[in-house]
């Protein structure tokens, strides 16, 4: 630790990037969390890099001088598997999202809604009106008698034909989000692999491509 007879105002850590308060010099001695490498900062120093009096400068953050004073420094660029682990996570954010969204669909009395699809709640729940209903066809149901409540709390009254239909386009329209999301993150794999940064920087998720499912039966 430097020893300034004259306690100054303010110390930097260039370890760290951070600024201390002369005043509580000896309460972090004490707690033992006064660094090693603090040096004193002029006053003008701190009110440009800690109150940044002037402003942050675009890209740049708080680093410091081969000779430990605050400066100014180039952001450091993530390696491209950061990069690439970073799209790939919000892929897999962006396709959650989607299937928590739902599917709009359209039922057999005409109406507008959202087939819930969230896997947690709601994937189990349609499998076993799609195996309930394939049953009460092989029997020769034919009756609206089964029900379903989609996202705006509306139970509607389905043929088990009708109850097929809709699941089965509740299955493909998860398959289509999953095959998009695998497409999504080949493209990043292979821009990795490439390293091509600007590539992988421009794979992104556009909610207009969502496939969709609005046929009823």
């Amino acid at each position: 630790m430097t020893n300034i007879t004259a306690r100054a105002s303010y110390y930097f850590s260039p370890s760290r990037c951070e600024f201390f308060a002369g005043e509580f010099q000896e309460s972090y001695v004490k707690s033992g969390s006064w660094p090693d490498d603090a040096i004193a900062v002029t006053d003008e120093e701190f009110e440009a890099y800690a109150a940044q009096a002037h402003g942050k400068p675009k890209d740049k953050i708080l680093g410091s001088t081969s000779s430990g004073r605050p400066a100014w420094v180039e952001r450091p660029i993530a390696p491209i598997f950061r990069l690439a682990n970073r799209q790939r996570a919000a892929i897999e954010s962006a396709l959650a999202n989607a299937l928590r969204a739902g599917m709009p669909y359209t039922l057999p009395d005409g109406s507008e809604d959202v087939i819930q699809t969230r896997p947690d709640e709601d994937e189990a729940n349609l499998l076993g009106l799609a195996i309930e209903a394939r049953d009460r066809r092989a029997a020769g149901d034919t009756e609206a008698n089964m029900a379903l409540r989609a996202q705006s709390n509306t139970v509607y009254s389905l043929t088990p034909e009708q109850m097929i239909a809709l699941t089965d386009a509740a299955k493909a329209f998860k398959q289509g989000l999953l095959a998009k999301s695998w497409q999504l993150k080949d493209a990043i794999t292979a821009a990795e692999a490439a390293g091509d940064r600007e590539a992988i920087q421009a794979v992104r998720w556009e909610p207009a491509d969502n496939t969709e499912a609005d046929t009823a039966t």
